[in-house]
């Protein structure tokens, strides 16, 4: 047998062992105790030589900063009425763990801690019992204090509710970043000693921090009656965890009115409280000024023990605008009783156009200034400011869209209010004279199609015409004509000049381009190349052209002001502490643009004598609904077509007075029918209006 396995396995059991258990237990205590020894002597020499320092230190107050908002700036108007401003208003603020829903599980054993002896908290029954009469009692405070501030039961607990979700949001936010940052995978460079250091060192996983805003108190209702606030500070053991806060809260004392061109901040949320939209946000660097910085000393009970502050807030901007509050509120009444008698009527007609909107807008002819900017629906800026938000909902859901500017965000077909470019483009291409006739039959090739208004209703044409002629009785036929003759260049061209296809520029948010159709981008607008027909159908503001209000008030200052394209402006200065300074573009008088590019004295006669005569004219379209014998009005119609069963778009604009024009004018109201039946009452009353405030 050549291997034996049994003398491997057998064993002498008198031999020694090779390592005794015993020793090696012994040089394993002494290492632990050898280590302990030096950890206590460390603490010894700690303790000794810097505890009174430790000590001091852990002492000291922790600093907590509180930034102060600046009071915002007040919005004015032109005379000075106070259109927007900041009012301070008494607010109630609860604390977190009394708004929380479940509530938190550290404070709720705390609270149950707190009713039992130390004895009693052993006791399983009693502290079941605790731990329901702490549950029950946490809501009689918030149900009191929502009848005492006459929320109902339901909103309280939706607001309650919000304020949960935010904090939330904050906590879940700075609790993943910190364990993301735990979570960073070991570089697989590092050498094994950096990868045990990383080990040894590296603190265990730690609880879930909790954020300030776990601690603090969050506004829960404001604007509180004097009875309220007597109530809460009077009796603060029957509302724990509320206090009564101070709080500045924007105001809109004129209501609706210039509502889109003010517009609103946030609901009130602190990250919401920014403006949104008109001159709040456009402007919002200057009214909102630069926030003032506080600093609590808090002990280690967390009460505050001192406070002092670092950074006084900066004084805020007054933006002063060009609106006139008069002739604002009469734009705003024309437009809500026209919008309402058309809506009447359609009705009554069975129409699908039961609702009308509209636009209207005055401006200086020179300066671009705008003295009315009008829309509607219009609405109340105050709901964001004190509303609910169901309130708010309702206006963001409304399909009338209120808070839609209409004057600077709606661009739909001009109609025939776009003839004053072709005119021009007519006239500068040498395609037709000023004074040739030109013998309207009422229709340019086929009676049913390319036809007048005049031949649609009475069967005839409006007979020789000349330029002046084809825009005072609107005949679509001339510029049919004439159009497809010149071709598109020169009709894209000086509606580009005129500054159709961009923005104007004016100093509100979300203003709307339009659409300018040209040969290069008919394809991807209409699906085919350009035709004579697209020429023939822009020319009379029609076909895939979309305008502003905004840009055909801007066209018609143009005509009055010899050629210049203004900037429109609703901001004409600020004001800080008593001194004045221009924030919006420089008065446009004093510093003028220059004309637009070759456009002749000859073509603006010739533009002017036709817009005068669509007023004064026995003959034009605007004369029994516009004309007024003491005030010469220059201007032009449109209805412009929609397709379908639905009613045409309703223009009209102009410039007054006709002789030495001032102020530009347009109304435009949707789907409202004909310009001059519909829009056109509308800027007669608005012109007298503005004679009778002494604009005229």
């Amino acid at each position: 047998m050549f291997f034996d396995w049994r003398k491997f396995h057998e064993r002498n059991a008198d031999a020694p062992a090779v390592v005794d258990p015993r020793r090696r237990l012994k040089i394993c205590m002494a290492g632990f105790a050898a280590a302990l020894l030096l950890v206590f002597g460390r603490a010894v020499q700690l303790e000794t030589t810097q505890g009174a320092a430790f000590r001091r230190e852990a002492m000291q107050p922790t600093e907590k900063k509180i930034v102060m908002p600046a009071p915002r700036g007040r919005i004015l108007a032109r005379d000075g009425t106070v259109l927007a401003h900041d009012r301070t208003v008494l607010a109630l603020a609860v604390k977190y763990r009394r708004l929380q829903d479940p509530p938190d599980k550290s404070w709720l054993r705390a609270a149950v801690r707190s009713r039992l002896s130390k004895a009693d908290r052993k006791d399983a029954d009693k502290a079941a019992a605790a731990r329901a009469e702490v549950l029950a009692q946490r809501l009689e405070p918030a149900d009191r204090l929502a009848k005492l501030c006459g929320i109902p039961p339901e909103q309280w607990a939706a607001r309650a509710r919000k304020i949960q979700d935010r904090v939330e949001r904050i906590a879940e936010s700075v609790n993943r970043r910190r364990q993301t940052k735990a979570a960073e995978p070991i570089d697989e460079d590092s050498s094994w000693a950096d990868r045990l250091c990383r080990l040894l060192l590296d603190a265990p996983p730690s609880p879930r921090i909790i954020v300030a805003e776990e601690l603090e108190h969050h506004v829960v209702a404001d604007d509180l009656s004097p009875a309220a606030v007597a109530e809460i500070e009077n009796h603060p053991e029957r509302y724990p965890g509320a206090k009564i806060v101070t709080l500045s809260r924007r105001s809109y004392d004129q209501g609706t009115l210039a509502a889109h061109v003010i517009g609103h901040l946030g609901s009130g949320e602190e990250e919401e409280t920014a403006g949104l939209m008109g001159v709040e946000r456009q402007c919002e660097p200057l009214l909102r000024g630069r926030d003032g910085l506080s600093v609590e000393l808090i002990d280690r009970g967390r009460r505050v023990i001192a406070s002092h502050s670092r950074r006084d807030p900066a004084a805020d901007r007054d933006v002063v605008l060009t609106i006139d509050p008069a002739l604002q509120r009469t734009a705003e009444d024309l437009l809500q009783s026209a919008a309402k008698r058309c809506q009447n009527y359609f009705i009554g007609k069975n129409s699908s156009d039961t609702f009308i909107s509209g636009a209207a807008a005055v401006m200086d002819v020179n300066t671009g200034s705008l003295l009315a900017v009008a829309s509607e629906p219009a609405f109340d800026p105050n709901l964001f400011a004190r509303g609910t938000s169901d309130e708010q909902a309702a206006l963001f859901n409304d399909e009338s869209h209120p808070l839609f500017n209409r004057v600077v965000q709606m661009a739909i077909p001009p109609g025939s209010a776009f003839k004053v470019v072709s005119a021009v483009a007519l006239l500068e291409s040498a395609t037709v004279g000023p004074q040739e006739p030109f013998d309207c039959q009422g229709y340019l090739h086929r009676p049913d199609r390319q036809r007048c208004e005049i031949f649609v209703r009475r069967g005839v044409g409006h007979g020789e015409v000349t330029l002046a002629d084809a825009l005072a009785v609107s005949c679509n036929v001339y510029f049919f004509h004439f159009t497809g003759e010149m071709g598109p260049r020169p009709l894209v061209d000086w509606a580009g000049r005129f500054g159709f296809g961009r923005p104007t520029g004016v100093d509100l948010p979300g203003e709307a381009a339009g659409t300018l159709p040209s040969p290069e981008n008919i394809r991807q607008l209409e699906g085919h190349a350009w035709r004579t027909a697209d020429s023939q159908a822009m020319a009379v503001g029609q076909g895939s052209l979309t305008a502003t209000p905004l840009q055909i008030l801007r066209m018609m200052a143009a005509v009055a002001n010899g050629g210049r394209l203004v900037t429109p402006h609703v901001v004409e200065k600020s004001v800080v502490s008593g001194q004045w300074s221009v924030v919006s573009a420089k008065p446009q008088a004093a510093n003028p643009q220059p004309p637009i590019p070759n456009l002749s004295p000859r073509t603006l006669s010739a533009i002017r004598e036709g817009l005068l005569r669509v007023v004064a004219d026995p003959r034009g379209t605007a004369h029994g609904t516009v004309y007024i014998e003491s005030i010469p009005v220059a201007g032009k119609t449109g209805t412009a077509e929609t397709g379908g069963n639905r009613a045409g778009h309703a223009w009209f604009a102009g410039y007054v007075p006709a002789d030495k024009p001032k102020y530009a004018f347009v109304v435009a109201l949707e789907h409202a029918g004909s310009g001059a039946a519909a829009a056109g009452p509308v800027a007669k009353r608005l012109v007298l209006r503005m004679k009778e405030l002494g604009l005229l």
